[in-house]
């Protein structure tokens, strides 16, 4: 048989608690349920002064209507049970306020809790048990985002929040006492949903926070400060549409090495520029730590052109490349330079003879190629042991495939004269006198 009590406002909050420390049954032995809140954005402890404390449940409640949700479930997950939810009045100092009856249930939510102590009481006709908990909605004000500022460093921002404490009442003694939690909020400014700054600030240091957006885009970007507030819910600022004054200075190199003469693309990849000054240096050894432009530049003037032809290095050596910006979108004139941190690389002038080949038509070292680079001519000859000419060629590519007139060439030791002159810009002049064997296997 159920056993009831009446009990006052102390007593009520105990009586289950005291019932279960020294072991008194309500009938069937019963068990405490579990109030939960899926829906929280932070939960914690009561610090009751002279009782035993609460769950604390908080809700983001961005439009001030009362968001609090709180559930239960019977202790052995069956249905058949009343769940019975009330809410503490303060003016009878007890659970009087009526929310929510259902029966015959496994488990019950209440929705739409406005701040507030709730208990529920679970009861199947033969048992019953009870739970209570804080709900507390979170109304914090709107964060203010003002543009202060646009000039060539950034965009200026000046933002403000005002971070309130919740409240709650400490039922034995019947005052307000705060919710115990961490004093840190988070700043956080986004760029069209990109965060390009957050911070990590204390409550009590103002709510007063600055920002600068410090890269360069072209057109207009939104801009929009979220505030995460102690209590882990965001609040959104008005948005800004804005541009900006900054520019970027920005380009690709491809390829970025090779034999002379080679041709090089620049892909300018600069932001928000309304000028391009192309600035294309000597030989990087040529090059003093601070680069005098009138005395480094491989061409006479510059290139002011936003996407300029390709440019072909004619002769060997680093090379450095640098872009400067500019735009008078605003008032003042903005600028940003860009160099390549890896020169260009022009490779130096090669004539290298290898000493054996193998025409055999498997296609493993059937030609006898001279390995060469960056020349600007190249002649071959190949002679017989008795000083015949058996081939000649001009063309660094080609070579010889071991045939005369057609017909494969008789195994042996074979002599070459080879002249060519590199593309430096002081010419380098090569001739190579020697022999190599041609074997057949």
């Amino acid at each position: 048989m159920k056993r009831r009590f009446k009990l006052g406002l102390f007593d009520s909050i105990l009586s289950f608690r005291i019932i279960l420390c020294f072991g008194i049954a309500l009938s069937a032995a019963p068990a405490w349920s579990q109030i939960n809140a899926p829906g929280a954005s932070f939960k914690t402890l009561t610090q009751y002064t002279s009782t035993a404390q609460d769950s604390i449940y908080i809700f983001c409640d961005n439009i001030g209507i009362g968001v609090g949700e709180l559930q239960a479930m019977s202790n052995n997950g069956t249905s058949g049970w009343t769940f019975t939810w009330t809410k503490w009045d303060s003016g009878t100092s007890d659970f009087t306020i009526p929310v929510l009856v259902e029966n015959n249930q496994s488990q019950s939510t209440v929705t739409n809790l406005k701040d507030g102590l709730y208990r529920v009481v679970i009861d199947n006709g033969s048992e019953f048990y009870e739970d209570q908990s804080w709900v507390l909605n979170n109304e914090n004000s709107i964060p203010v985002l003002n543009l202060s500022l646009m000039d060539c460093v950034g965009i200026h921002f000046t933002s403000s929040f005002s971070a309130q404490q919740l409240k709650y009442l400490d039922i034995p003694s019947s005052s307000q006492k705060d919710v115990p939690v961490e004093d840190k909020i988070i700043f956080s400014l986004t760029r069209n949903g990109e965060e390009i700054q957050r911070k990590t600030v204390n409550i009590n240091s103002g709510g007063i926070e600055n920002f600068i957006d410090l890269n360069a885009f072209d057109g207009d970007r939104t801009f929009v400060l979220t505030v995460i507030d102690q209590y882990g819910c965001e609040f959104l600022s008005a948005p800004i549409q804005s541009e900006t004054y900054v520019v970027e200075a920005k380009f690709s190199v491809s390829p970025e090495k090779g034999e002379a003469p080679l041709e090089v693309t620049f892909g300018n990849e600069s932001v928000n520029a309304t000028s391009y000054n192309w600035y294309l240096y000597k030989d990087f050894k040529n090059i003093p730590v601070q680069v005098p432009v009138e005395d480094s530049l491989l061409v006479d003037g510059l290139v002011i052109e936003k996407n300029p032809e390709n440019f072909t290095y004619e002769h060997p050596g680093n090379y450095l490349v640098k872009l400067i910006v500019s735009s008078d979108k605003g008032p003042d004139i903005c600028m940003d330079e860009f160099t390549i941190k890896t020169p260009v690389v022009v490779d130096t002038s090669l004539v290298q003879v290898p000493n054996v080949f193998t025409p055999n038509g498997d296609g493993r070292n059937d030609v006898w190629y001279v390995k060469s680079q960056s020349l600007k001519s190249f002649h071959a000859i190949v002679f017989n042991r008795w000083g015949r000419v058996v081939y000649e060629w001009k063309n660094p590519e080609e070579g010889w495939n071991g045939k005369i007139n057609g017909k494969w060439a008789t195994p042996g030791t074979y002599f070459y004269v080879i002249t060519a002159i590199g593309r430096e810009e002081k010419a380098k002049k090569y001739t190579k006198k020697g022999s190599f064997m041609l074997i057949r296997k």
